[in-house]
Protein backbone atom coordinates (compact mmCIF):
# COMPACT_ATOMS: atom_id res chain seq x y z
CA UNK A 1 0.00 0.00 0.00
CA UNK A 2 1.23 3.51 -0.61
CA UNK A 3 0.39 6.91 0.88
CA UNK A 4 1.48 9.70 -1.29
CA UNK A 5 1.04 13.07 0.05
CA UNK A 6 2.04 16.36 -1.31
CA UNK A 7 2.92 18.94 1.70
CA UNK A 8 1.00 22.48 0.90
CA UNK A 9 4.12 24.38 1.74
CA UNK A 10 7.85 24.37 -0.33
CA UNK A 11 8.54 20.91 0.76
CA UNK A 12 9.46 17.30 -0.46
CA UNK A 13 6.40 15.44 -0.97
CA UNK A 14 5.35 12.83 0.84
CA UNK A 15 5.86 9.18 0.51
CA UNK A 16 5.03 6.22 2.92
CA UNK A 17 5.22 2.86 1.59
CA UNK A 18 3.80 -0.41 3.80
CA UNK A 19 4.53 -3.54 2.16
CA UNK A 20 4.51 -6.86 4.25
CA UNK A 21 7.52 -9.21 3.86
CA UNK A 22 8.24 -12.59 5.40
CA UNK A 23 6.64 -11.55 8.44
CA UNK A 24 7.96 -7.92 8.63
CA UNK A 25 5.45 -5.05 7.90
CA UNK A 26 8.43 -2.68 6.73
CA UNK A 27 6.98 0.99 6.55
CA UNK A 28 9.36 3.37 4.18
CA UNK A 29 8.56 6.69 4.78
CA UNK A 30 9.98 9.43 2.21
CA UNK A 31 9.65 13.49 2.38
CA UNK A 32 8.39 15.77 4.99
CA UNK A 33 7.24 13.91 8.20
CA UNK A 34 3.82 14.95 9.44
CA UNK A 35 1.90 14.55 12.81
CA UNK A 36 -1.57 13.13 11.11
CA UNK A 37 0.15 11.68 8.22
CA UNK A 38 1.79 9.66 10.33
CA UNK A 39 -1.07 8.95 12.57
CA UNK A 40 -2.90 7.54 9.56
CA UNK A 41 0.42 5.00 8.34
CA UNK A 42 0.05 3.54 12.26
CA UNK A 43 -3.34 3.21 12.03
CA UNK A 44 -2.59 1.20 8.62
CA UNK A 45 -0.19 -0.53 9.75
CA UNK A 46 -2.00 -1.86 13.20
CA UNK A 47 -4.64 -2.74 10.70
CA UNK A 48 -2.93 -4.78 8.77
CA UNK A 49 -0.52 -6.17 11.57
CA UNK A 50 -4.18 -7.36 13.65
CA UNK A 51 -5.66 -9.15 10.12
CA UNK A 52 -2.34 -10.77 9.50
CA UNK A 53 -1.15 -11.85 12.68
CA UNK A 54 2.69 -9.81 12.51
CA UNK A 55 4.40 -8.37 15.62
CA UNK A 56 7.68 -7.49 13.79
CA UNK A 57 7.78 -3.96 12.38
CA UNK A 58 10.56 -2.23 10.74
CA UNK A 59 10.16 1.59 9.45
CA UNK A 60 12.91 3.31 7.75
CA UNK A 61 12.92 6.83 7.87
CA UNK A 62 16.20 7.07 6.41
CA UNK A 63 15.16 9.46 3.88
CA UNK A 64 12.31 11.38 6.19
CA UNK A 65 12.64 15.12 6.93
CA UNK A 66 11.85 15.76 10.40
CA UNK A 67 11.23 19.06 12.31
CA UNK A 68 9.79 19.16 15.43
CA UNK A 69 10.00 15.25 16.32
CA UNK A 70 10.05 15.63 19.91
CA UNK A 71 6.34 16.10 20.30
CA UNK A 72 5.35 14.11 17.34
CA UNK A 73 7.59 10.75 18.71
CA UNK A 74 5.67 11.43 22.33
CA UNK A 75 2.42 11.57 21.34
CA UNK A 76 2.60 9.02 18.76
CA UNK A 77 4.64 6.68 21.60
CA UNK A 78 1.43 7.33 23.84
CA UNK A 79 -1.05 6.67 21.34
CA UNK A 80 0.22 3.66 20.02
CA UNK A 81 -2.24 1.26 21.18
CA UNK A 82 -5.40 3.21 20.52
CA UNK A 83 -3.42 3.19 16.21
CA UNK A 84 -3.72 -0.82 17.00
CA UNK A 85 0.56 -0.42 17.59
CA UNK A 86 0.72 -3.22 20.24
CA UNK A 87 3.27 -2.72 23.48
CA UNK A 88 4.43 -6.31 22.52
CA UNK A 89 5.53 -5.50 18.93
CA UNK A 90 9.20 -5.90 18.52
CA UNK A 91 9.63 -2.91 16.04
CA UNK A 92 13.51 -1.24 14.15
CA UNK A 93 13.97 1.97 13.90
CA UNK A 94 15.97 2.36 10.95
CA UNK A 95 17.55 6.06 10.26
CA UNK A 96 20.62 7.56 8.77
CA UNK A 97 23.85 8.01 11.06
CA UNK A 98 23.83 11.53 11.02
CA UNK A 99 20.20 11.69 12.20
CA UNK A 100 20.64 12.40 16.15
CA UNK A 101 16.45 12.22 16.57
CA UNK A 102 17.14 7.96 16.32
CA UNK A 103 18.44 7.74 20.02
CA UNK A 104 15.56 9.76 20.83
CA UNK A 105 12.38 7.53 19.46
CA UNK A 106 14.30 4.96 20.49
CA UNK A 107 14.51 5.95 24.77
CA UNK A 108 10.80 7.92 24.27
CA UNK A 109 9.42 4.27 22.95
CA UNK A 110 11.54 1.92 25.46
CA UNK A 111 10.16 4.24 28.10
CA UNK A 112 6.55 4.01 27.32
CA UNK A 113 6.84 0.11 27.37
CA UNK A 114 7.58 -0.36 23.65
CA UNK A 115 10.37 -3.11 22.29
CA UNK A 116 11.84 -1.08 19.87
CA UNK A 117 15.73 -0.67 19.05
CA UNK A 118 17.16 1.74 16.54
CA UNK A 119 19.13 1.02 13.63
CA UNK A 120 21.65 2.52 10.72
CA UNK A 121 22.47 -0.78 9.51
CA UNK A 122 19.64 -2.81 7.81
CA UNK A 123 20.95 -5.72 7.88
CA UNK A 124 21.50 -5.63 11.77
CA UNK A 125 17.59 -4.30 12.34
CA UNK A 126 16.54 -6.99 9.96
CA UNK A 127 18.62 -9.53 11.65
CA UNK A 128 17.25 -8.21 15.50
CA UNK A 129 13.62 -8.24 14.04
CA UNK A 130 14.10 -11.83 13.21
CA UNK A 131 16.22 -13.34 15.89
CA UNK A 132 13.99 -15.29 18.56
CA UNK A 133 13.21 -13.33 21.61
Amino acid sequence: MRLQVLAGRASMPRDIHIALDAGIIRVTYRGDVEYEATTQMLREVGRIAAERHVERLLFDIRHANYRDYHIGALRHSEEGPSLGIDRGFRIAFLGAPEHTMLGYIEAVSVNRGYWVKAFTDEAQADAWLRSVP
